[in-house]
């Protein structure tokens, strides 16, 4: 599978409008303790309602209460010994399968990604296929790893893995499947458990993932939607020797004081920043269309979104009404319609908070040239903005929302600096015919990855990935997930 080419051809998909809703469970689903489904006998449930109308129902489950800590840290150690036990070769296996689990199911999972985050079917079922090839490339990486021997001095050395501990992941709504993948699938590579606290917004999703898992052979697995409560307590203890955040930047940090001396993985976002240089004429149109694409497909809900764009002046005007066309072709609308690009936002409170953004720009002088309104409680039209200052809001913060600013440059050192002068540093794109001009832009971007030719929305799985500064700590990945999860030991023997 091309995981490259799965979201730029997301659109061009041809497949059927799902319409029946009748496997959407109404049941309280059960959590997942140990590779073993629990309830709660008198807890709180969590009713999960789909934000495209706040009134549609995208799963039950229920709320762990504190009472279960012992449990659930019991249940990691546990899974822990047993996993760590198990070959490369078993492990592989478990992938494997899990892979063709999640490829049999692709229709059910992406309809509940529909439902519960509001993202568009196409690119739910996008996000179903890059689950199934992030657990095929960490199968192949096991096949690939060797203890490494070496003869110094007289003395054979090696050096290979071991797994640090039980894993405690906690995970975002915006990819409910694919950002719980990034931690489970390197959790079962390195030989050790993990323990999930998804977003509250989008428990039903990793549950599904979570029984999938055992059904291919993990049992070392515990799938617990909670409250911040638990989760702080969770990241506190001593059971976990490895902490894996993906969300916002204050949480981020918090957990990071509450971790202590464990090791902990944060990708905390940012605001993503495009150079438009140069570009044949027959390309604009392509350049536009992926620039729209990037800011504004799943409402910008996406870490890598695209936020802030500079252009050359010379190509400024043209770039802008190509943008404005290429903004007009996005279908906004019910996520469970094909023909969707943006759908809701996650909550009513994010409309309001956008909407704020964007009033806030044009009291400081903006000009909105397409879009600034909300269409309805639910969803946010897609806006452009110009004539901005680098301090204001809409481009100092992460807007997690489906707005872009479009700003003129004269030097391309002065589009390098612009693009760095953010506390964020995630990933920025970067379109020019000129090598050198990309190379610089390579040495030069404080940010974790540099796309060129592409929108900083663009992501190949297999790569490291992850940002500098606030946008966090460690990379994920399958080139580097194992390592992150892992530490190296090393033997030097010496035989009579």
């Amino acid at each position: 599978m091309n995981t490259a080419n799965l979201e730029a051809n997301a659109l061009e998909a041809n497949t059927t409008i799902i319409s029946n809703m009748s496997d959407i469970e109404e049941s309280t689903s059960p959590f997942i303790l140990g590779g073993r489904p629990a309830k709660e006998a008198d807890s709180e449930i969590l009713t999960v309602l789909s934000p495209a109308d706040n009134l549609t129902l995208a799963g039950k489950t229920y709320r762990t209460t504190s009472g279960r800590i012992p449990e659930i840290l019991a249940a990691a150690e546990v899974g822990f010994q047993s996993h760590r036990k198990t070959t490369p070769t078993e492990r592989a296996s478990i992938l494997t399968r899990l892979a063709e689990l999640l490829a049999k199911h692709q229709e059910p999972l992406a309809r509940q990604i529909a439902l519960e985050a509001g993202k568009p079917i196409k690119l739910s079922r996008v996000e179903v296929q890059r689950a199934v090839a992030i657990c095929r490339s960490y199968a192949e990486e096991l096949s690939r790893q060797r203890e490494a021997v070496y003869f110094i001095e007289g003395r054979e050395a090696s050096v290979r893995y071991f797994p640090l501990g039980p894993v405690l992941a906690i995970t975002p709504f915006n990819f409910p499947l694919n950002l719980v993948i990034h931690k489970l699938a390197p959790a079962i590579a390195a030989g050790t458990s993990i323990t999930i606290k998804p977003a509250s917004q989008t428990p039903m999703t990793a549950l599904y993932l979570g029984r999938l898992a055992v059904e291919a052979g993990y049992e070392a697995i515990s799938v617990i939607p909670c409250g911040s409560n638990i989760a702080e307590a969770l990241v506190q203890s001593d059971v976990f020797k490895k902490v894996s955040f993906t969300g916002s930047a204050p949480v981020g940090w918090r957990l990071k004081t509450l971790a202590g001396k464990k090791p902990i993985t944060l990708e905390l976002g940012g605001n993503g920043a495009c150079i438009v240089n140069d570009y044949p004429e027959e390309k604009l149109s392509w350049i536009a269309q992926r620039c729209a694409q990037g800011a504004f497909w799943f409402s910008g809900q996406i870490c890598i979104s695209l936020q802030r764009i500079f252009v050359h002046q010379d190509r400024h005007d043209a770039f802008l009404k190509a943008l404005i066309d290429a903004t007009r072709s996005i279908h906004v609308g019910d996520p469970l319609d094909e023909k969707t690009d943006v759908g809701p936002m996650i909550h009513l409170d994010e409309v309001f908070r956008t909407r704020g953004l964007i009033k806030d720009a044009i009291d400081g002088g903006a000009n909105v040239v397409y879009g600034g309104n909300a269409l309805n409680p639910y969803t946010m039209n897609p806006t452009i903005l110009n004539r901005t200052q680098p301090s204001m809001r809409v481009n100092a913060d992460e807007c997690f929302a489906p707005l872009v600013t479009v700003s003129p440059y004269t030097q391309f050192e002065e589009a390098l600096a612009a693009a760095n002068d953010s506390v964020f540093g995630l990933q920025a794109g970067i379109f020019t015919q000129d090598r050198n001009k990309a190379n610089l832009a390579y040495e030069t971007l404080d940010v974790g990855g540099v796309i060129i030719n592409d929108v900083p929305t663009f992501r190949l799985d297999y790569m490291p990935y992850g940002g500098i500064k606030e946008s966090g700590l460690g990379r994920e990945g399958v080139l580097c997930g194992v390592a992150e999860m892992s530490y190296f030991k090393t033997c030097i023997s010496q035989y009579f």
